[in-house]
């Protein structure tokens, strides 16, 4: 399974749609976005793709970005989402405190952990658990360059991508 990672994109639609249109072209079967989309055009701005999302310390519209999911059929998950994907723990956290963020991670209940927030990449192991931070989407933030990601669950292989 092809798993798109996206985080951070702060109502930058350009980047959006070129990280969808990237998606789709690699045959990503879920999207995950790990909170910051900021407004519900954001979200519309994912139409076409499976997209399931947890809210981020900037998306105070709550009651908005759910009507956007629905508008598209994708799942808003709250502030963290657990799943399991090809027989893979996956938790989804946005990573606002970094010390629920170190729980999480630690507690060793998930084989990947995927995070956003600090619109920094990320590719590392702590234990069993791979941690992934797709970075910012955005990519104005300090400087950053916009970046998504594919995660293969098949080789568990990680794929940043430039937007």
């Amino acid at each position: 399974m092809r798993i798109a990672l996206i985080s951070d994109t702060h109502d930058n639609i350009d980047n959006i749609l070129k990280a969808t249109r990237e998606f789709n072209e690699r045959r990503a079967d879920i999207v995950i976005h790990a909170g910051d989309y900021v407004s519900p055009i954001s979200v519309e701005s994912f139409m076409g793709v499976k997209l399931i999302g947890i809210i981020g310390n900037n998306d105070t519209d709550v009651p908005g970005l759910t009507s956007a999911f629905n508008k598209i059929g994708g799942e808003l998950k709250g502030e963290i989402f657990e799943s399991q994907y090809d027989g893979l723990n996956f938790a989804v956290y946005h990573g606002t405190n970094f010390n629920k963020k170190e729980l999480l991670i630690k507690s060793a209940k998930y084989d990947v952990f995927i995070c956003g927030h600090t619109h920094r990449t990320l590719s590392t192991t702590f234990g069993k658990t791979m941690v992934i931070n797709p970075g910012t989407a955005n990519g104005w933030f300090l400087g950053y360059k916009a970046t998504a990601a594919i995660f293969d669950t098949t080789d568990r292989h990680i794929e940043f991508i430039n937007l």
